[in-house]
Formats: structure tokens, sequence, C-alpha cells
């Protein structure tokens, strides 16, 4: 089901609202209060590495849509 979700513009626009919701929580109840190192490093390698998958979707899928155009 992931893979129909990223073939498609609005997949993509979708997959990134979530990733900007979640980035958006992890900053509301895990950086701006008082929680445990260890949870907000935990917590910051995970965001990060959804942040970096989301990007790596868009950069994607972008590059598939140009390289259909000039065909």
């Amino acid at each position: 089901m992931l893979k129909s979700l990223t073939k498609k513009w609005w997949g993509v626009a979708i997959l990134s609202l979530i990733n900007l919701y979640i980035v958006e929580l992890f900053f509301e109840y895990i950086l701006n209060r008082e929680v445990m190192k260890e949870i907000q490093i935990v917590l910051t390698l995970g965001v990060l590495v959804t942040t970096i998958y989301n990007i790596k979707l868009i950069v994607s899928f972008m590059y598939n849509y140009l390289k259909g155009e000039k065909k």
C-alpha cells in the first residue's frame, strides 16, 4: 500500500503532511517540555529518519515525474 502512495502526487502530499504533523508534535511535546535526555535523543533520531525518508521520497517523485515528461 505504501508503494502505491509513493507513485502518485497526492500520496506524496499526504505523507509529507503526516511528516510535518509528526515534527510539530515532536517539538510541542518533547523539546518544549521537561523530558528525560535519553527519550529526547531517541525521538530526535526517529524524527530525523522520517524527515530524511520524506525528503528522499519527494526528490524521487520529482525526478521520476520530470523523467516521464521528457519522453
